[in-house]
């Protein structure tokens, strides 16, 4: 009886582990947001001056924040930027902050819509296996 209990607990404290060990390698993980918005006709001059004179400037300063470029197409007034993160904790940190409350306060007037994101977790070859779908940071 004792034996048995012994093998049931070692299996459920192995996937305990296991599932502890995922969870935080989610976390831990490097997160790249994709945010975009379309410019009202004839304020894309506008959007590139806010973005270059005060967005920037917000992003430099952000915690957890490895690396931002934006983008757009002057034809169809799509826009947005792409940012690298050093995991989601640090990207839910910001998507909650007042700075980015601030940028989007500068965008709304010159923007068609909402600022929409999609986010993603990083994988680089070599690197090891990616994420197993349908865990904690996957």
């Amino acid at each position: 009886m004792l034996a048995r209990f012994r093998r049931r607990f070692g299996v459920v404290a192995g996937i305990v582990t296991l599932s502890l060990s995922l969870s935080a390698t989610g976390l831990a993980q490097e997160v790249i947001r994709i945010s975009t918005y379309r410019a009202l006709f004839g304020k894309n001059a506008e959007i590139s001056k806010v973005t270059d004179a005060e967005i920037t400037g917000v992003y430099a300063g952000m915690k957890g924040l490895k690396w931002v470029k934006f983008y757009y197409d002057p034809v169809s007034g799509e826009r947005g930027s792409l940012t690298v993160w050093e995991n989601r904790e640090a990207l839910d940190s910001y998507m909650k902050s007042e700075a980015r409350k601030g940028i989007l306060e500068k965008l709304r007037p010159l923007i068609d819509g909402e600022v929409t994101s999609r986010v993603f977790v990083v994988y680089s070859p070599g690197s090891g296996t990616p994420p197993v779908p349908g865990t904690p940071g996957s």
